[in-house]
């Protein structure tokens, strides 16, 4: 057996001990690599479905490539002084990507319909028609759609180009649907910062094999002395230590290689065993190999480097001064272990801190999104907010309540190849649950407007007054905004850009009344007994006919999104009725109760002690008068109706005019003489009441409609749609045609009405949802208020309760729900690497103190020699690595202040659009002094382990080994 084989073949125990230290440092970087990838797969794999279908980019107006789709658009200004984007779309265009037609003359816009607009542009002004268009498209409904004929007339500013690109990340432009490309530019980022960070794994393999084989060299100095003797050039001595350490290497990168997919499943398994939600594939993928197979191969040629540079001491000069005896001094400051050792401590520890300031960074800086103080309502069973839509009225609700509320649209996109988020929200409420502030400019006040982060507008290299070209969420959209503010706030919220909520509800694909997800600032807190269904209004007739019945109206919500079911106990008086109904999940449904109403009076009903309403109860007989004009011309007779109190007409009942009496018909009807100009009293008296109306004679009343509103129900809560009812009547001997207009809040209605002499209708308008406050609804006719009320909407208190009872509310934040359901719960893939690290480091500081431990052996003999115990030995070490590991901790922390530095100047340091801070937090400074002085005592005391409880004579004389043929191995 040649000396070159006993050199490559025979190992001893540190040899293997090397090689579990090397497979340790491989381990960590298996696992980190496989952690990553899978983390970074699971959203990609969310959203794969969600491919673009082509690219966009807004040009100069010069600027028209022949080949693509190009629409010109031109800025514009209305004549209410207002700034608009009209944009023209060929007739070709409609055949891609769900472009809107041009109509044939004019415009068309998503929300708005005018008989004629006036716009003017640089060029010039266009008047004419605008047409609604109802249908969602490509492009905002806030944009004016025209031909580009009609565009250049106005004057082409810009021009905005479609291309048909798989590209999911362009390096210009925007993809139309961006979620895949904002995960795939990511992915790319995050594999950039981890592996720039975990490579400095590939020095600690340096490290252990340089310390081991220099410890194999020193062992074998006499082989070394023999073979330079007897013939071996120094080229084959560095060339055998080269091969003995690359096999070593590779030995240990086939185990690490093992380890690392092992440990990371173990964690895995552990962690679905004790309940964390996770579902990554922890598998050696393609994509990791890419990743780790060069990583090996040069991992093997650091260690094939490390060995020659080990040797390199054994052929500098002649055999005749090497010695075996190359033990030296007691170094200064220390008794046992050598200050050499603190170069390679430094080097492992910086390593181990540059990942725990970065793993640290990630995570505190998602901590203020992905942990909050207050709720979160998003749909129940989605699997990503940008699958959930909430109810907008969940908000108003809410803040009626006097809780901050926030109702928000979670958006991703792409620029220019950088990925980002967007957050669609009114700046206030968003500013309200966020501690956020305003730094520079205003608040965004239109669609075409949004406020930047000031990290992001740092990432983005934009500023206030730049505009932006955005592409859809998950949906085919584009969009053009401009940043009017910039804010600040805590964490990664400071790196989004904040849309105005129709912006975002575009470019998402929501309709306006639906968000993804409404934060708020404090929990939502229900109990056992709450149930997720709530009662959201109960209406009834302000009067009802005594020993009757009378109809209960009565509306629920389901806010759970399962099938629920519930009870409606409805009393009046000692009247009482209940019903079970069964809603669907997200139901909200109008039932009809009938209570018996007993004696005259005024009574209450009350449904489930949560409504209540007051009604007056009245005899069957009591008369009314309707259809009495409040104003006629002198002369007139206007036809009048007189009623009981159930509907049933009065006939042959004297109706009083001041001084006259007339009889009614067999109808209930009869015409009033009104006379001449005053003001007339109209009295019917009957057995059991009497009925009043005025009518004020003058020679400028008009012959008009009676009209009167009522809404329906009278006391509508921010959760509920109230509708107007409008009766027209005809009270006179001409027939009517009239436009009539309802005006309420947020909801204008015209209709044109044609009545017959007595004919009467009901007109009846939906209102929108409205917070809390007071409302008016105006009835005009022909331009003039005929008739007007008012009603009040009120909170529901009832409202946080059911929804913190229906599942729809968790605590943390929307980011907190997108980590959750994309890669599991956060913390396995934080433990797994913080412990993969930790394995690490004490690998490769164990090495290092082995080698010094190693290189003191005939010390350590004479100490135990003249009487030392094991324990004083140990104590000597740890005082020796105590004073390294301090010195290599101070030094290593600030290495790696340096490094985490360098990343984030190089661009290393942003992650999804979110940038990481390069300054640890200083319980994580702490944190990493601790743990390096820890873990550099912790490897001491494993190096000189083995030492211990050796024989002195073995420790001087290094005789404790076997041997096979004639060479020493452990």
């Amino acid at each position: 057996m040649n000396y070159r084989h006993a050199l490559i073949r025979r190992w001893s125990r540190r040899d293997r001990f090397a090689v579990l230290l090397v497979a340790l440092t491989v381990a960590f970087l298996t696992g980190s690599t496989l952690l990553i990838v899978a983390a970074s797969a699971q959203p990609i794999g969310l959203a794969d479905q969600f491919s673009s279908s082509g690219t966009a980019t807004v040009l100069d107006a010069n600027d028209t490539p022949e080949d693509e789709l190009t629409l010109p658009i031109a800025t514009a200004t209305r004549a209410d002084g207002v700034n608009v984007t009209v944009i023209g779309v060929p007739a070709t265009a409609t055949e891609s990507w769900d472009v809107p037609p041009p109509p044939d003359d004019g415009f068309s816009h998503g929300t708005d319909s005018a008989s004629s607009v006036q716009f003017n542009g640089e060029s010039g002004s266009v008047d004419a028609a605008v047409q609604s268009r109802t249908d969602r498209t490509l492009l905002p409904p806030q944009w004016y759609v025209t031909t580009p004929e009609t565009v250049a007339e106005l004057g082409t500013t810009e021009t905005l180009v479609l291309t048909d690109s798989q590209a999911e990340v362009p390096a210009t432009g925007v993809p139309l649907q961006s979620v895949l490309g904002f995960f795939l530019a990511g992915q790319s980022q995050l594999l950039a910062v981890m592996g720039a960070v975990v490579s400095g794994g590939a020095v600690l393999v340096a490290v252990t094999v340089y310390s081991v084989t220099r410890m194999s060299v020193r062992d074998r100095l006499e082989t070394i002395r023999t073979a330079r003797a007897t013939g071996a050039t120094p080229r084959t001595i560095l060339g055998t230590f080269a091969v003995r350490a690359a096999v070593l290497t590779a030995t240990g990168v086939t185990l690490g290689y093992a380890l690392g997919v092992i440990l990371p499943n173990i964690a895995l398994s552990v962690a679905v065993f004790f309940g964390f939600p996770t579902a990554l594939n922890l598998g050696a993928t393609s994509q990791a190999l890419v990743v780790l197979l060069p990583t090996y191969v040069g991992l093997v040629l650091i260690g094939a480097f490390a060995g020659i540079f080990a040797a390199w001491s054994t052929v500098r000069g002649p055999p005749s001064q090497l010695s075996a005896t190359t033990e030296g001094q007691r170094p200064s400051g220390l008794i046992l272990l050598d200050w050499r050792t603190l170069v390679p401590t430094t080097a492992t520890l910086s390593v181990f801190m540059s990942v725990l300031f970065v793993v640290s960074a990630l995570t505190l800086t998602a901590a203020p999104v992905a942990t909050t103080g207050g709720s979160t309502i998003s749909e129940p069973g989605t699997a990503h907010p940008i699958a959930s839509q909430v109810p907008t009225e969940y908000a108003d609700a809410l803040q009626t309540d006097g809780i901050d509320a926030s109702a928000e649209v979670v958006g991703f996109a792409v620029v220019d190849g950088q990925p980002f988020l967007t957050r669609g929200a009114d700046y206030e409420s968003f500013a309200a649950v966020t501690d956020a502030t305003l730094e520079s400019g205003r608040m965004h006040n239109s669609s075409g407007e949004a406020v930047i982060g000031a990290s992001l507008a740092q990432t983005l290299d934009v500023e206030v007054g730049e505009t932006l070209t955005l592409g859809g969420s998950d949906t085919n959209g584009v969009t053009r905004i401009t940043i009017v503010g910039t804010y600040t706030a805590p964490g990664a919220y400071e790196d989004q850009l904040l849309l105005s909520l129709p912006a975002a509800q575009h470019l998402a694909g929501l309709s306006t009344d639906t968000v993804n997800v409404i934060r708020t600032d404090e929990t939502l807190e229900g109990s056992e007994t709450t149930s997720s269904v709530s009662v959201l209004n109960a209406s009834t007739p302000e009067r009802a006919v005594a020993n009757d019945t009378v109809p209960v109206n009565v509306t629920l919500r389901n806010h759970d999104s399962n099938e629920r079911s519930h009870t409606v106990t409805a009393t009046l008086g000692d009247e009482r009725v209940e019903n079970q109904i069964t809603l669907a999940g997200g139901e909200q449904r109008t039932v009809q109760l009938s209570l018996p109403t007993g004696d005259p009076g005024s009574k209450t009903i009350r449904v489930n002690d949560e409504t209540t309403q007051s009604i007056t109860i009245v005899d069957p007989e009591t008369p009314r008068l309707s259809g009495v004009p409040a104003e006629a011309p002198p002369g007139s007779e206007p036809l009048i109706t007189v009623q009981t109190a159930t509907g049933e007409p009065l006939a042959n009942t004297p109706v009083t005019i001041d001084d006259q009496t007339v009889e009614t018909g067999s109808d209930g009807q009869v015409r009033l003489p009104v006379g001449s100009d005053g003001t007339r009293e109209v009295r019917v008296t009957t057995e059991q009441a009497t009925a009043t109306a005025t009518i004020n004679v003058t020679a400028d009343a008009e012959r008009e409609l009676v009209t009167s509103v009522n809404i329906v129900p009278a006391s509508p809560t921010t959760l509920t749609t109230p509708t107007a009812r409008t009766t027209l009547y005809n009270p006179w001997n001409e027939q009517l045609e009239r436009t009539v207009s309802i005006n309420g809040p947020g909801t204008t209605e015209e209709v044109q009405v044609q009545l017959a002499p007595g004919e009467r209708v009901e007109q009846r308008t939906t209102l929108s949802r409205q917070p809390a406050g007071t409302y008016e609804v105006r009835v005009e006719v022909a331009d003039t208020v005929s008739t007007q009320t008012s009603y009040e909407v009120s909170g529901d208190d009832r409202t946080a309760a059911a929804l913190a009872s229906s599942g729809y509310t968790s605590s943390g934040g929307s980011l907190d729900q997108a980590i959750e359901a994309a890669v599991g719960n956060i913390t396995l893939l934080l433990v797994a690497l913080g412990g993969l690290a930790a394995s690490m480091t004490v690998g490769g500081l164990s090495a290092s103190m082995a080698r010094a431990v190693h290189a003191r052996r005939r010390t350590i003999g004479i100490h135990r020699a003249v009487g030392a115990s094991p324990r004083r030995i140990l104590r000597m070490v740890l005082r020796d690595a105590l004073a390294i590991g301090a010195l290599g901790t101070v030094s290593a922390f600030i290495i790696s202040l340096l490094i985490v530095r360098l990343l984030s100047i190089l661009g290393f340091l942003t992650v999804y659009g979110i940038r990481i801070p390069p300054l640890p937090t200083r319980s994580v400074a702490v944190l990493a002094l601790i743990t390096g002085v820890g873990l550099t005592l912790c490897s001491a005391a494993v190096a000189v382990g083995s030492l211990l409880y050796q024989q002195p004579t073995a420790l001087l004389t290094g005789t404790n080994r076997a041997t096979t043929g004639g060479e020493p191995y452990d």
